[in-house]
């Protein structure tokens, strides 16, 4: 995967993460597969990567975590989005709609033309 790539995907985690999270609570392994699953196999995450941006969001407090038996000895953590998370969300994809129309006028492409 090129640089670009890495640094498109590293720019939306946090808003796909959060997009995810206003559907149901999950556990980051779930979040992981989920992203790569919806996305047809294109956007794909290392945990180690989600869990640093999941870790930035509850210190700024717009998700929470709770933890549920996993196996006899095991737990996970469900991560859950706050009220102050959802309106985080409704405003990066506000943000996020108003760049990707930019872009789209800027390029002024047909779909599926290639330079």
């Amino acid at each position: 995967m090129s640089q670009n790539q890495e640094n498109f995907k590293r720019g939306a985690a946090e808003l796909l993460a959060l997009y995810l999270l206003s559907k149901e609570d999950l556990y980051g392994y779930q979040l992981c597969r989920l992203m790569e699953e919806k996305s047809g196999g294109r956007f794909t995450m290392l945990e180690g990567t989600l869990y640093l941006i999941l870790y930035k969001l509850i210190e700024r407090g717009y998700l929470s975590v709770r933890e549920e038996a996993a196996g006899k000895k095991r737990k996970r953590k469900y991560y859950h989005l706050e009220p102050s998370g959802k309106e985080y969300l409704k405003q990066i994809l506000g943000e996020y709609d108003e760049i990707s129309l930019g872009i789209s006028l800027i390029l002024d492409r047909e779909e599926g033309e290639k330079l």
